[in-house]
């Protein structure tokens, strides 16, 4: 009966009965609508003839006309039966999915029996893409319940359940010859939607939960968002952990198209001829598998070329599945922001890795910083030493704050202790009182000679501020800006990254960031700083005049501080006049109230210096400076003290097209844009009447058939088949309609299926997501 309606209008269109001598219409339409009216029909003899005596009644859930390709629409309104007929073992299984579906439970193929012919091609039940069975290549299914079988483990859900249904092919149709249903355990139809075989994702939802996992929304947040935009649970196909999964697959695929250390290189190769100042490289070892990866695109070399005078570098972040660290080389901007130069990719954090990696930015940017900032690394020490013998290297002082924690900490006194360095190191700005006061420390708990104290007292050129005020840092002490830019980039990384899929995903970090740039550069240029410009201050008319908003904030802090800051003046050589300049502390100190410092001035010759060294140390001049200035009667501001480094002018590299500025891909968006503008544009006109909406859907439908000509292809009939969605052909396939993990993807298929390298292309490292450190 499945096959009777397209039976029925073969054979009336051999006997010519073309026209219904009722309404005049054509009459393989005259059928349908009639049996979608439910009327009996005027042509009843001309049926009897055909079929014989008895009337036949068209069930209007049976199988409508359908071209070829087109999704087929399987009843379940009748349970399976004995002698049901079918087209193909897809349609058979589509049928018991179905029906399945509709009243709670789920099936699995017990046992099938694949066709010569598939056979022959290499068709097998291990197989994956081509080569995987598939219901319409098969001679024999049998489908049981999937309670069914002996339960085996602890917690196993298997009841025994005997239902099942058998079909096989014969005489060119697919026929139920034996079947069971009945179940030994309770049917779920309203959950059905939650159970595995009917969980799916479709291809939009697909692409939507794609481009917010580039985006950095977790996983949580991601779902939220597709239960929100689908109106609730009930409407919802697929749970947190499927989108986990269909990530996961996407990431694979990326993986092993060709190989993740290849991709790796062909990208480096893409973007060097987008962009020739592109610099990257990549070290082998002797078996050719992926060492050591460098690399800096265009704007990030131009953004050196200002800012490039001091970096922190710093290796905390283990990025991917291979457990390669990251190691960015991290900077401060003219809007006071961490910015990035170049990033690594290294295998081992070992001395010789160090130093090619220092030897590639020599390369890369043409000569070395005039600081580098780091943590106590012993083998990025010793590298630095050998590639930078001569370039100021300072250790982080937070780190060293919490080393005297982690190696004093059990000691009785360590409160006390705890106390008497932090004074040390922040209030000691002399070498020499800062010495003192260590040896002090280190004598009165009988920590000389021996143990954290005294290396660090050794090696205290290298971090106490004492030491380093004296030397531009651009206001940096520790690594924190690395760190800080670590943790920024883990938000769209994980252990579960490949290698390419990574470089993609700093990509778009470095997008964020160059915006960010430039919006802040918008608003030093357009918009005034938001504090009150004090004009009878020389320095803080000048400076918001000059200076980005943000550097500009830290002038006017230092205005704020004259309130409590008082010179006096001590002595004069000629045009030199010597003051002590008395800060009173805004908050309570357990040592003193007042701190004081030496100030010179020297009007004629425009020099200007204090004890503090915040200008030598920050490139801004401090409070006690800007005080003394005020008593001199300064007129201007000397130049060499208004540094370009923080200024709102314009530069060169703001214009540089990078790889993430492809004007291919914005061409595409572009017109992605367009298109959804205007489809949002129709879709909201249509919802606002019936006569709206039934001229959008004709208009679609039209415009449909006539783009698909235009492309090559025909995904749906002719005959436009109502019950079938032509925008979603896989919306009514209920089973298998986007496989949330495909076999084809499975990483242990991928793993069998993959080509093994050529000679001299690059080898993928070792996985170690799962193996101990």
């Amino acid at each position: 009966m499945l096959n009777q309606r397209k039976y029925i209008l073969d054979i009336v269109r051999d006997e010519g009965l073309e026209d219904c001598k009722e309404c005049k219409t054509p009459f393989p339409q005259h059928v349908k609508l009639s049996t979608d009216r439910g009327e009996v029909m005027e042509n009843a003899e001309a049926y009897r003839r055909l079929v014989g005596s008895e009337m036949v009644t068209i069930d209007l859930n049976g199988e409508p006309a359908v071209e070829e390709e087109t999704i087929v629409n399987i009843p379940t309104s009748n349970p399976p039966a004995v002698g049901m007929s079918f087209n193909s073992g897809h349609e058979f299984s589509e049928f018991c999915h179905r029906y399945a579906y509709k009243e709670g439970f789920e099936m699995f193929v017990k046992s099938n029996v694949i066709r010569k012919e598939y056979k022959d091609k290499g068709v097998s039940k291990i197989g994956f893409g081509d080569l995987e069975a598939r219901p319409h290549m098969m001679e024999r299914i049998r489908l049981k319940c999937k309670k069914g079988g002996v339960k085996s483990s602890i917690g196993s859900n298997v009841t025994g359940c005997k239902m099942f249904v058998y079909g096989t092919q014969k005489d060119g149709e697919f026929i139920i010859i034996s079947c069971d249903l009945k179940h030994n355990h309770p049917l779920s139809p309203d959950c059905s939607r939650m159970m595995v075989n009917y969980r799916c994702i479709d291809g939009p939802t697909f692409d939507r939960l794609m481009i917010n996992e580039r985006g950095g929304v977790s996983i949580s947040r991601n779902f939220g968002t597709q239960l929100i935009e689908k109106g609730g649970f009930d409407n919802i196909t697929f749970n947190k952990k499927d989108i986990r999964n269909a990530i996961a697959v996407e990431r694979r695929k990326t993986m092993f198209e060709k190989g993740d250390a290849a991709g790796l290189e062909d990208y480096f190769k893409a973007q060097r001829e987008l962009n020739g100042d592109f610099y990257s490289s990549i070290q082998r070892d002797g078996e050719g598998i992926l060492k050591n990866a460098f690399w800096s695109d265009a704007r990030s070399r131009g953004t050196c070329k200002y800012f490039g005078d001091v970096i922190s570098f710093d290796t905390t972040f283990s990025s991917n599945r291979y457990r390669m660290p990251f190691a960015p080389f991290v900077g401060v901007n003219h809007h006071g922001k961490s910015t990035v130069f170049a990033a690594a990719l290294i295998s081992h954090e070992d001395t010789e890795s160090f130093v090619w990696v220092f030897e590639e930015w020599l390369k890369c940017m043409g000569k070395p910083p005039k600081g580098i900032l780091t943590d106590q690394d012993r083998a990025i020490c010793s590298a630095i030493g050998k590639v930078f013998p001569v370039v100021p290297h300072r250790l982080c002082l937070w780190h060293m704050l919490q080393n005297a924690s982690r190696n004093l900490g059990k000691l009785a006194d360590w409160k006390s202790i705890d106390t008497l360095i932090r004074t040390a190191v922040q209030d000691m700005l002399d070498p020499d009182e800062f010495d003192e006061a260590w040896c002090l420390l280190m004598d009165r708990y009988n920590q000389r000679g021996k143990g954290w104290m005294q290396d660090s007292n050794d090696n205290r050129r290298q971090w106490a501020p004492a030491y380093n005020r004296g030397t531009f840092w651009a206001g940096m002490s520790s690594t924190q800006r690395s760190e800080g830019m670590n943790r920024y980039f883990k938000i769209h990384v994980d252990l579960e990254c490949g290698l390419l899929q990574f470089i993609k995903n700093y990509e778009f970090c470095m997008k964020i960031k160059a915006q960010e740039e430039k919006e802040d550069n918008l608003k030093s240029l357009d918009t005034p700083p938001r504090l009150d410009v004090d004009k009878s201050v020389l320095a803080e008319y000048v400076f918001h005049k000059v200076y980005t908003n943000e550097m500009f904030a830290v002038v006017v802090n230092e205005r704020k501080g004259l309130t409590h800051t008082n010179v006096t003046k001590l002595d004069a050589l000629g045009s030199l006049v010597i003051y002590r300049a008395d800060e009173k502390l805004t908050s309570p100190h357990w040592r003193k109230r007042f701190k004081s410092y030496n100030v010179t001035v020297d009007k004629v010759k425009g020099e200007l210096s204090c004890s503090c060294q915040m200008f030598e140390f920050r490139g801004i001049l401090c409070r006690h400076i800007l005080k003394a200035m005020d008593v001199e009667d300064f007129q201007f501001i000397p130049e060499k003290y208004i540094l370009d480094r923080w200024s709102k002018q314009v530069r060169s590299y703001e214009t540089i097209r990078v790889s993430y500025f492809d004007p291919e891909e914005s061409k595409r968006l572009a017109k992605a844009k367009e298109l959804s503008q205007r489809h949002n544009y129709l879709k909201d006109l249509a919802m606002q009447n019936e006569t709206a909406y039934k001229l959008y859907t004709e208009g679609t439908g039209v415009l449909r058939l006539k783009t698909e000509d235009a492309v090559g292809i025909r995904k749906t009939g002719d005959v436009g088949d109502v019950s079938i969605c032509w925008w979603d052909p896989d919306a009514r396939n209920v089973f298998g309609r986007r496989r949330l993990r495909p076999r084809e993807y499975n990483e242990r298929a991928l793993r069998r299926t993959v080509v093994p390298p050529e000679e001299g292309v690059l080898k993928t490292p070792i996985d170690k997501r799962h193996v101990g450190r």
